[in-house]
This record gives structure tokens, sequence and C-alpha cells, in this order.
């Protein structure tokens, strides 16, 4: 077994016994016992001052009768009007859901909320069980788009749930949004002067990309005096991309078919996906694709009761464009795109710009300086194999796919200040390794190392001297196992498959004082179970096959505002057994800063010039 995890083995035998930190026992978050829904990554920090809340839906239900294959879901719409009493600055916007779903058969549902087309808020649902009722919550900051909510506009929610004689309860939503006011503790926070969806329905809608030639699209004019851009998007797997992570090249299909846990005969584009952005044609950055599992995914009771990390909330990858805001500044017409690279049918898109403005002037002027990602050839994976017959004639071996990436792209911004530089340097590695093995005529195991890794680090100097900068450090592993035993032929099998997952970002900023600011987020997930032989699963009601369930996640959240968060749980034949809360922060308690983005560590820019006020820093 290769594996650049350790542990592995322990993966495949873990257990209801709470590990260091947890107690089996109810602690305020956490019912132990309960067969509902339950995560351990952390809420988004708040300040201790009242909001003021704008309700989006009440109690919404979604219930549209017909085909519950179908992809032409109902847009639910809604008007939405800034909040009254908070009309100055806020320190911090925050939108808050509650979505439930009744006992009975239903699918994952993915849900997604627009507003005047910019994407606020994208994910999956929750499967409930024949006895079992379901409910979670979602938070997710949206400080950056505070510029957004300060006119009335149309949005709408577009979530594909369908009625129907295999699937037959609603999905229920309530949803607010939360705007703190700024005050002397918690002043305004910084946030985009502009915020450009990059798609065309008014509303919003995610785009569907069928092929790595696809792109997601906007051709905008900016205004003249641009001084930072970021993208914020997000790739959806769907359909035969939905497990790309499980896919082999066209080449190796036949050969490795009997493996499969599925029979998508089209899940032969490789086992790579990745973002690309691209200004005017050029490429302009790049970033990852998160391996999302939804509920439904590789086998649904392994997710019971804790689901896949980010799977009720996808958290976007941020691509920064400062480099190209000379250009922006031209006066000119400028289209920015996204595609994903690998895609293979098929990939949900939605993508945000974000434009911070310079005050102190109306017009800026500058241009690339330096891009060595436009001049590479497409990067093309590399694809090893060892496939073979054995003594016994069955297919074995090893097969692998490696990438490696890396650029410099430079702008320069010519400022009432100063000369603006902006240096972005990025490297990014992945490898996806599976191995395939027959332990008997009827066994066939097959085991997938997967691990993706993102170093970034940006740096803005003002006449030639180091103004500001930030660093990211970002690697998402996956382990997947899976003991695969035939009864008869085809997909009539059992399987033992266990997972592995994490998330793990590192981040450190530094303003133009010298000021450092530093924060860890790392979360790591593990669960096993029993699968059955169906290429999608029915609803969970519609099977007699025995599940043996075992999980655990830790969550950890750390930075130099003085913001701790340890949460841990496990869980047992779809029961939540242990949880634990705040074991090694000071007072055995977690803590966040109202500052800090445990969410996303990164996603808070530099703010010009300065660091935000009352900010610690080290020297």
């Amino acid at each position: 077994m290769r594996s650049g995890w350790p542990g592995v083995v322990a993966l495949l035998a873990v257990g209801a016994v709470p590990a260091a930190g947890l107690m089996a026992a109810t602690t305020a978050r956490f019912e132990v016992g309960s067969r509902v829904v339950a995560t351990a990554e952390p809420p988004v920090s708040r300040p201790s001052t009242p909001p003021c809340r704008v309700t989006v839906f009440d109690h919404e239900a979604f219930d549209d009768k017909g085909d519950g294959s179908s992809m032409a879901a109902r847009p639910h719409r809604f008007d939405f009007a800034p909040p009254k009493g908070c009309a100055g600055g806020w320190s911090k916007v925050v939108l808050e859901a509650d979505f439930s779903v009744p006992a009975g058969r239903q699918f994952d549902r993915t849900v997604a909320l627009w507003l005047g087309g910019v994407n606020l808020y994208f994910g999956t649902t929750i499967e409930p069980e024949p006895d079992v009722a379901q409910h979670w919550h979602v938070e997710r900051d949206l400080t950056d788009y505070a510029a957004l909510f300060r006119q009335a506009q149309a949005g709408q929610m577009i979530l594909n749930n369908w009625i129907s004689p295999t699937t037959d309860q609603p999905i229920y939503v309530d949803m607010r949004l939360a705007f703190y006011p700024a005050s002397a503790g918690h002043p305004a926070a910084a946030a985009a002067d502009r915020v450009y969806p990059l798609g065309s329905d008014p509303r919003g809608e995610q785009t569907p990309l069928e092929h790595p030639g696809d792109s997601l699209s906007r051709r905008i004019t900016f205004p003249r005096n641009v001084e930072r851009a970021y993208l914020d998007v997000i790739a959806q797997s769907q359909a035969h991309d939905e497990r790309w992570y499980t896919c082999v090249d066209q080449a190796y299909l036949e050969r490795t078919r009997d493996y499969s846990l599925e029979s998508f005969e089209a899940c032969d584009g490789g086992s790579f996906r990745g973002v690309e952005v691209q200004v005017d044609g050029k490429p302009a950055g790049l970033a990852p694709v998160y391996p999302w599992i939804f509920t439904g995914g590789v086998a649904p009771h392994l997710w019971l009761p804790t689901p896949a990390i980010q799977t009720t909330d996808f958290i976007p990858a941020r691509v920064d464009l400062t480099p190209f805001a000379g250009l922006f500044d031209d006066g000119q017409p400028h289209t920015v795109a996204v595609r994903v690279p690998g895609a293979d049918h098929f990939f949900n898109v939605a993508a945000n710009l974000l434009v911070y403005q310079d005050a102190q002037a109306s017009q800026l002027s500058g241009g690339i300086t330096r891009n060595t990602l436009a001049a590479q050839s497409p990067v093309v994976p590399t694809v090893r194999d060892t496939l073979h017959a054995d003594a016994a004639g069955r297919i074995v071996g090893t097969l692998d796919t490696d990438l490696a990436q890396a650029y410099v792209i430079a702008g320069r911004l010519h400022t009432p200040r100063g000369t603006l530089d902006t240096t972005v340097r990025y490297t990014g590695g992945f490898h996806n390794h599976q191995t395939f093995a027959r332990p008997g005529a009827r066994g066939y195991d097959e085991t997938i190392d997967q691990s993706g890794t993102m170093s970034l680090a940006v740096e803005r100097t003002l006449d030639g001297k180091r103004l500001d900068g930030y660093t990211v450090r970002q690697r998402d592993p996956l382990f997947l196992s899976s003991r695969k035993t035939l009864r008869t032929t085809g997909q009539d099998f059992t399987a033992q498959v266990a997972m592995k997952q994490g998330h793990r970002i590192e981040t450190t900023r530094t303003d133009a004082r010298g000021a450092t600011y530093r924060a860890v987020l790392d979360e790591r997930l593990a669960t096993r179970d029993h699968a059955d032989g169906k290429t999608i699963p029915d609803p969970l009601d519609r099977t007699t096959f025995p599940y043996h369930e075992a999980g655990s996640e830790q969550v950890s959240f750390s930075d130099s505002l003085g913001s701790c968060y340890r949460t841990a749980i496990q869980s047992r034949d779809e029961r939540l057994t242990a949880a634990g809360e705040g074991a090694g922060c000071p007072g055995g308690a977690n803590r966040l800063d109202a500052r800090s983005r445990p969410d996303h560590p990164w996603l808070v820019p530099i703010e010009p010039e300065k660091a935000p006020e009352g900010m610690p820093g080290e020297r």
C-alpha cells in the first residue's frame, strides 16, 4: 500500500473510543447519540454588537413535482433592500441559513444563492433517512462583498430539488443576512468597492462547463482607478466529473473497469482537474479544485452523521489578479474568463471579481511587466502505469498521475503615492496514485492516494521599497481504499470503503508598518463503511444492505489575533458518539476574534499601506 498519509491502517479500523480531548457527553453544539448531521467545521467569527437582519427566505419550500433526474430547477426569487437601522459602515456581513428535510426519501441536491448576478453561497444538501429528519446550519462571511448590499436589487436561490415517487420530501430553507454596524471597538471592514459576476444572468445562475476548452467569461470596462483585484471561483464537479479523483485516462479504462464502484463509462478524463483564469484570452492565474464529496458520494452511509469537508458550504478559491490592475485602468473593455482543465462532463462554475479602487486618484496607469504563465505551453499531467497481468491473468499494478505548475506574474501601477509593483509567485503540485490488486478470484482492491498543494507569495513594492504582502500554503490530501468483492458479475458486489480527507491552509500577511499576521487552519476527516453495487445509490431507505459506519473529524484554527478553535467529533453506526471543544485552547474554550477568518484564513486582503486598526503585530 502506497500512501503519503501516515495512519492509513488506523483509518480502516477507526472505532468509537473517544480520542484524547473528546468526551462522550453532550456539549453546547453537539448531542451525543444523535443521528442528525454534525460537523466540527468552525463558525463565522462575529462582533459583540447586535446585528441588523434582513430575511431572504422564511421557511421556503423547495418541492417542485417532476422527474427527480431533471437539471432544470425552478429559481426561487426574492427582492433585497439594505437593512434599516444599520445604514453606516459594517464591521461584518454574515449569511445565515438553516436547512431542513423531513424523514423520508430524498437525494443530496446542489444549492446556490445569488444577488444581482453575484454568487453568495454554493453547497449541497443532506440526505434524510426513512425515520430521521435532517437539519443543518450554514454560515458565510460576506464582508468582502459589502458594496453589493448598499442598494436594492433582485436575487434568487437555485435548489434543484424534485418530489417524485422515489424522492418524496421537500427541502425547507430559512435564510437571513446579518449586518453588524461599525463601532469604536469594531471599525468598518475593508471591502471591495465593486463586485462583478462573470455570469450573464442578471439574477445569477451557475454555468456548466462540459470540456476543458469551455469557459465562463465576461467582458468588463473597469473604473480607471483599480488598485487591486481578486477573482473568487467555485468549480463544483458534477455527473461524470463528480468523483473525478477516481477517473482514469481512456487508454486505461478497459483494464481497470472492474475495480470501479460505479459504471460511468465516460469517467475517462484522467484524474486531474484544476482552475485556470484568463484575461483577454491569456492565462492569468491558477487555483486548485477541491475534491468536494456530496452526501450521496461514493457511498451515502459514509457521511452519516458527518459529511465530508465543506460539503454543505463550498469555500471559493481566490486568484489574485492585482498585477492586471494597470491593464484594467486603460479605459478599454477586458475579458475575464474561467475554465476547468481536465473537465469531462461537467463542472458547475461560479465566479465573482472583487475590485478595490484607489481613493486618492480618479485615474491610474500601468501594465503587465512579466507573465511567465502566458508564455507556457498548456501543462499536461504526466501519467505512468505498471498495469500488467499477474500469474493468474488478472490485471494488477499502479497508475500514477503527477503535475507541477509554477509561474510569476508582475504588474506596475503609477499612483499619486509613487510606482506600485505587485508580484505574484505561484507553485502548484498534484499527484493521484492509484494501486490495483487482486487478492482472489472475486476480489478487487483499489487505493487512491491524492494530494493537491499550492504555494502563493504576493509582494507589493512602492518606489522599489517593500510595502506589504502575504504568503499562502495550502494542502488538500485525499485517500480512498476500496475492497470490492463480486457476488455475481458487473455491479453486483459488496465493498469495504474507507476515506480520509484533509484541508490545511497556512498564511502570513505583513503590512506597510512591518506588522505580521499569521493563521493556520487544519481539517482532517476519516470515515469507513460498507457499500453495495449501485452506480447511483437509491435514497437511504431503499436498501437493506448492512452498514457499519465509523468516522472522526478534527478541526483546528489559530491566529496571531489570539483566536483558538479546536473541535473534534467521532461517530459509530451513524450516531455521534463523542464530541469535544476547546481542548488545547486557553481556558479550554474556543475563542474567535471578530476579525479572524477561520473558514478561509487568507480571504481577507491586505489593506493599502496599513494593517486593520488595533491589529497586533509581530516584529
